[in-house]
């Protein structure tokens, strides 16, 4: 995650409308959702950044906070709200008001104690904003035991009254969850979803010219391969930049920066490196040229025909073309029924007598 507000580019588009739905008229929950290491936490912890001192925007003001599922203070349900209002105390807004400092004091926390602080932030027309990273991992075992629906159905009843907003981070989309782990609450249809995807090329190109002053820290060419190899991918144009300016400050060629990228990436986002030789699609195409044939004419080798394996294959693959092209509509039955005749009457004529004469 990017904190250093100076290393983050691009996503101006995303933080427009995350702020706009905290800004409107009717304040709108909303879900950050991205495949793996796309820069989600690194946006919300933008958003943080930018809005954790708005005091104020027309009549209402803010109270922003960070807080991530993946920390260890937020590991049930009453160490999650005292988290909450921890941080929430920390806030100038918070602290301008006596009764919300006392408020956000309490000894011990619970579903009601926090229900009720924040109703009282309502009341002073301050509306809590939750920055939450990880959200998914509400849903390990370990954590579902500790949140139960009735969790959900509190956070729900505060953002459908407008006393608190909540911006989430999740690989999948939060009904994802609900669905998939059987969920009842209203909690998961609220709010809107905002998809991160790869960056657009001004934003990569804007990436690789880094620093902003003094001149970009690659060189033109160099510049130019971190896009090549970046793909446009956050973590991946990160990468390139870093081995690449490395190659440039040890005096290393552009092979050696080109494999420290390549261990780099699959090291960081998981990637198998791809096989030498596609073994299954050479297997499935062996079983259906070679194997499936020589079964087929194997069937008709028991029934008296007398030849070496590979005209045992022909004779096997043209039967399973005569089978094919009947099953598509291509030949009649009267043609398969007169091919398969003859080929009986030449291997079993003898048996068949009369039968193959007519």
């Amino acid at each position: 995650m990017l904190k250093n507000p100076d290393a983050f580019v691009g996503r101006e588009e995303e933080l427009r409308f995350i702020e706009s739905q905290m800004t409107g008229p009717q304040p709108t929950s909303v879900n950050i959702v991205g495949k793996h290491k796309i820069g989600k936490s690194s946006l919300l912890w933008r958003f943080y950044q930018k809005n954790r001192d708005l005091s104020r925007h027309a009549d209402r003001r803010y109270a922003v906070i960070y807080l991530s599922f993946q920390d260890g203070e937020c590991q049930t349900e009453n160490s999650f709200y005292q988290a909450v209002a921890l941080e929430l105390s920390k806030v100038r807004v918070i602290q301008a008001k006596p009764s919300l400092v006392t408020a956000f004091s309490a000894a011990n926390w619970e579903r009601s104690t926090f229900a009720k602080a924040i109703r009282l932030c309502e009341q002073q027309n301050i509306l809590p904003v939750l920055c939450i990273d990880k959200f998914e991992a509400l849903f390990q075992d370990s954590y579902r035991e500790q949140f139960e629906e009735g969790f959900y159905d509190n956070l729900h009843s505060l953002i459908n009254n407008s006393a608190m907003m909540l911006v989430l981070v999740s690989i999948e989309p939060i009904d994802f969850y609900r669905q998939q782990y059987k969920l009842t609450s209203s909690f998961f249809n609220v709010g809107s979803e905002c998809l991160l995807q790869e960056f657009s090329e001004a934003e990569a190109e804007a990436l690789v010219t880094l620093p902003r002053s003094g001149g970009p820290a690659l060189t033109e060419k160099n510049q130019q391969l971190a896009l090549h190899w970046g793909e446009r991918h956050p973590v991946r144009l990160q990468l390139a930049a870093k081995y690449l300016w490395e190659a440039q400050q040890n005096r290393k060629d552009v092979k050696w920066a080109k494999q420290k990228f390549q261990d780099q990436v699959r090291a960081v986002l998981q990637l198998q490196a791809r096989p030498k030789r596609p073994q299954k699609l050479w297997h499935s195409v062996r079983w259906l040229v070679w194997d499936v044939p020589l079964w087929a004419g194997n069937l008709t080798k028991n029934f008296g025909l007398k030849f070496d394996e590979i005209f045992t294959w022909l004779i096997g693959l043209i039967v399973i073309i005569v089978l094919i092209m009947f099953c598509r509509g291509i030949i009649s039955g009267d043609i398969v029924s007169d091919f398969f005749k003859k080929l009986l009457c030449n291997s079993l004529g003898g048996l068949l007598g009369k039968w193959c004469e007519g």
